[in-house]
């Protein structure tokens, strides 16, 4: 069996005023772990169901990359970047809200922005990625940071979606809730995998 655990990390900083030339991407690929995010990454690092990674991965991401130091220190392994596991590309905001766009793409995973990606593209290339894992490294236990909206697309694979009360999109698989609409802190979802095939899906942070 093949486990994949997909790590995120939302505890970043708010406070920064990058200069105007900048695009957005530029600014989101640089934001930098919150002083309580670097803590819960160390804490992280520490957590029992990690102890036989055997590869890591990570986004491009300062916060990814942020994460997973701490872990890829105790264990004694490279940090492999891959840009595949990066967040979804948002392109040409105009005067729109990033909150609004969620909610319109939640609805269409078709719907995307000049110059961004739809859900069905981030799905794509998630996906894509996580075969050549699940190839390259077959009957071992790897780590792989990436974001909020990639990993909702990537467990649209085998989840049944829904929607909250703030219509924002749940993920179920069989009886569990695996993604309930909100984000806090650090999340760990396990993917246990055997000849490729998806057997278990847990949340287990």
């Amino acid at each position: 069996m093949t486990t994949i655990y997909l790590i995120n990390n939302s505890l970043t900083m708010n406070n920064l005023v990058f200069p105007s030339k900048e695009t957005l991407e530029q600014r989101r690929e640089k934001r930098l772990l919150s002083i309580e995010g670097e803590e819960e990454s160390k804490k992280l690092a520490n957590n029992k169901i990690l102890d036989n990674i055997q590869h890591i991965y990570t986004s491009s991401y300062v916060m990814s990359i942020s994460t997973a130091k701490y872990l890829a220190k105790k264990l004694e392994l490279d940090i492999n970047i891959r840009a595949e596991l990066g967040e979804r590309i948002l392109g040409n905001l105009g005067d729109k809200k990033i909150r609004v766009i969620s909610e319109l793409q939640e609805n269409d995973f078709d719907y995307k922005l000049t110059g961004g990606e739809s859900l069905n593209d981030v799905k794509k290339r998630m996906t894509n990625f996580l075969n050549q894992v699940l190839t390259k490294h077959e009957n071992k236990k790897i780590a792989l940071f990436t974001h909020n909206v990639a990993i909702t697309c990537l467990l649209s694979n085998w989840c049944t979606k829904g929607f909250n009360l703030d219509n924002r999109l749940i993920l179920n698989y069989l009886d569990d809730a695996i993604i309930d609409g909100t984000w806090d802190g650090i999340n760990i979802i396990e993917l246990v995998f055997e000849d490729k095939k998806i057997i278990s899906i847990k949340r287990k942070k």
